[in-house]
């Protein structure tokens, strides 16, 4: 039989699975709706930080980036506008 020519990350030696250091613990993940059990976010707060993220129903992310999140929602101005110190990135 003929070989199937591989591309991508198989070409390259590299598996779905990334490789970690021995003895390095791999970030716990939840799912948005546990966090915000968890973390008594508000309702529509919580679903402000999802339409802003673009996260859908059953998304895993770790605490911090989902507190990181919510502290982003919860700073952003009511207009959606930029701020000055934020255009300048």
């Amino acid at each position: 039989m003929a070989d199937k020519k591989k591309t991508g990350a198989e070409a390259l030696g590299q598996t779905g699975q990334p490789t970690a250091s021995p003895g390095a613990e791999a970030p716990k993940v939840k799912t948005i709706e546990q966090l915000r059990s968890e973390k008594n976010v508000n309702r529509a707060v919580f679903a402000g930080v999802c339409a802003a993220e673009g996260w859908k129903p059953g998304k895993t992310v770790t605490e911090a980036e989902f507190l990181k999140a919510v502290e982003r929602f919860n700073s952003a101005p009511m207009s959606g506008a930029v701020k000055k110190k934020e255009a300048g990135k």
